[in-house]
Parts: C-alpha cells; structure tokens; sequence
C-alpha cells in the first residue's frame, strides 16, 4: 500500500515542479539557466543523501555493465526540466502538465505492451485500451 501512496505524492510534486520552475526562469529571464541551477541544486541534493547514507559509489565495471539506452535517462530528465520550465508559464501549469502526462501514458502503455527497455510485457487489452483512453480524456476535460 505504501507504494502507490509514494507514487501519488510524487506525481502531486510535478506540477509543483513546474510552477516552481517557471518562477525561476521568469526571475532568471532564462529556461536554459533556470535549469542549469535546478540541476546544480539536485545534483547537490542527491550527493549529500548519498553521503549522510554513505551509499558507496558504484564500481567502474556496474557502470560499464549498465546498457547504453540507461544512459539516456540523464538527456531525457534534462530535456523535461527545460520543457515544462518552457510550457509552464506560456501554457498554464494544468495544460502543460495534461499534455505531458498523456504523452507519459501512451508511452507507458506501448513499453508495457512491448516489454521495451527491459520492462515487464503486460499487453494492450481492450480494457487498458479503454482505461488509457479514459483517463486521457478526463485529463482534457480537466484542463478548462
């Protein structure tokens, strides 16, 4: 039960995110610095837990063993960071975030199908079919 409660409580902070990113890059005048100082921020933030944690650095050879396409992970959240920080104030923290999560909800749903990634295959069924199509729905019919 508690993961679906870290799940929920970590989606309410995107568009948390967002707002705050885009107050950022308004007082920045800049999306590209506004992240740059968002990263700063987190890579300090994660170093410090990984430190008070003492979680001992990965081996040379886990991060040789780790496939290529994990690595894009790192373009894939900075690519995010600077579009909401871009969409947010020019769309509205709901529209910019509704378009993401539906783009986040079909991807999800064809890397399940496909098991992509290394993700478990759970194929498209007429009830997920339908279950994506409602909830992408009810994002747009939120969004106004």
């Amino acid at each position: 039960m508690i993961l679906p409660i870290i799940a929920v409580l970590t989606g309410a902070l995107i568009p948390v995110q967002a707002a705050t990113n885009a107050a950022m890059s308004k007082s920045l005048g800049s999306v590209v610095y506004s992240a740059l100082i968002l990263f700063v921020i987190g890579l300090l933030f994660i170093a410090s837990f990984a430190m008070v944690n003492r979680i001992p650095l990965p081996s040379l050879s886990a991060l040789s063993n780790a496939p290529a396409f994990s690595y894009a992970g790192g373009f894939i959240v900075a690519s995010y960071v600077l579009a909401i920080t871009y969409l947010a104030p020019r769309l509205g923290v709901a529209n910019a975030i509704c378009f993401i999560v539906s783009g986040q909800i079909i991807a999800a749903v064809v890397i399940d199908h496909f098991g992509l990634l290394g993700a478990i295959a759970s194929p498209i069924t007429f009830h997920r079919a339908t279950g994506m199509a409602l909830m992408i729905a009810g994002l747009f019919l939120a969004r106004h």
